[in-house]
């Protein structure tokens, strides 16, 4: 694995070589920048309204890492499941596409050290988008007291998310050499995912429903969103990643014999 750390710099290097991760994550930062603070202004106004019309009653339940930063990161999670397939698109496809792959199989890299290092470069950017996200509850802290420890719960939980379905979209750009499809099939991919914990609820059968919400991801990034980052949750993340980048090795392991 010590040819690992120069692939993930090598394709650090090769997506801020374009302007496709600039503008990718300068929309994801406008898009989410522009719920959180919406939400954030919502909060306000109804926090007015109840002041106003005197019903301090209902001050207790004005939370708001509950009403902001929680449904904020559920909708951040939801614009990850659009962002990291256009992040892992070209991660093989473009390879593929420009026949480039033959030179890394060529060489004296391993399958596995080829996969990682495309993963670790991809969790790099993921790592970073997480980063700029903390930005917004950050200013929070600057003018009021939400939960650190249900912020941090919430970070985590849209990392984990993150790095689970960016191993899924790895394993779909290694099936095929073209990005566009890579993007689309890795989109559809991490939306399905995404809503089977929903499409549960329209079967009757108890069995099925256990399947799909625990198949489903939302099922295991809305606890973190609540500040209860279980082990449960992180293990499935890490399993989901772990089967991606095995399919994902093996997808790449078998174009030396093509």
């Amino acid at each position: 694995m010590r040819h690992v750390p120069a692939i993930a710099a090598r394709e650090i290097r090769s997506a801020f070589s374009t302007p496709v991760a600039y503008v990718l994550i300068s929309a994801y930062l406008f898009i989410a920048g522009f719920l959180f603070f919406g939400s954030f202004g919502f909060f306000l106004i109804q926090l007015q309204q109840i002041q106003a019309y005197g019903l301090h009653h209902l001050l207790e339940r004005m939370n708001l890492n509950d009403i902001v930063i929680a449904q904020s990161f559920g909708t951040f999670a939801t614009l990850m499941a659009f962002l990291v397939p256009l992040l892992c698109m070209r991660a093989f496809a473009e390879e593929r596409a420009t026949g480039s792959i033959e030179l890394l199989l060529t060489s004296p890299l391993t399958s596995w050290e080829i996969v990682i290092g495309k993963y670790l470069a991809i969790l790099a950017l993921i790592a970073l988008i997480v980063a700029l996200t903390a930005l917004f509850p950050a200013l929070l802290f600057a003018y009021g007291d939400p939960e650190l420890w249900q912020t941090l719960a919430n970070l985590l939980t849209l990392f984990a998310y993150s790095a689970g379905i960016a191993a899924l979209c790895c394993f779909v750009s290694a099936l095929t050499r073209s990005q566009i499809v890579a993007a689309v099939v890795g989109l559809i991919a991490s939306v399905l995912l995404l809503v089977l914990d929903f499409a549960a609820e329209s079967t009757s059968s108890e069995v099925v429903q256990q399947v799909l919400r625990y198949v489903g991801t939302s099922g295991h990034f809305e606890p973190g969103l609540r500040g209860q980052v279980r082990l449960e949750d992180l293990t499935y993340f890490g399993v989901m990643a772990l089967v991606f980048l095995s399919l994902c090795r093996a997808a790449v392991e078998s174009l030396r014999w093509r």
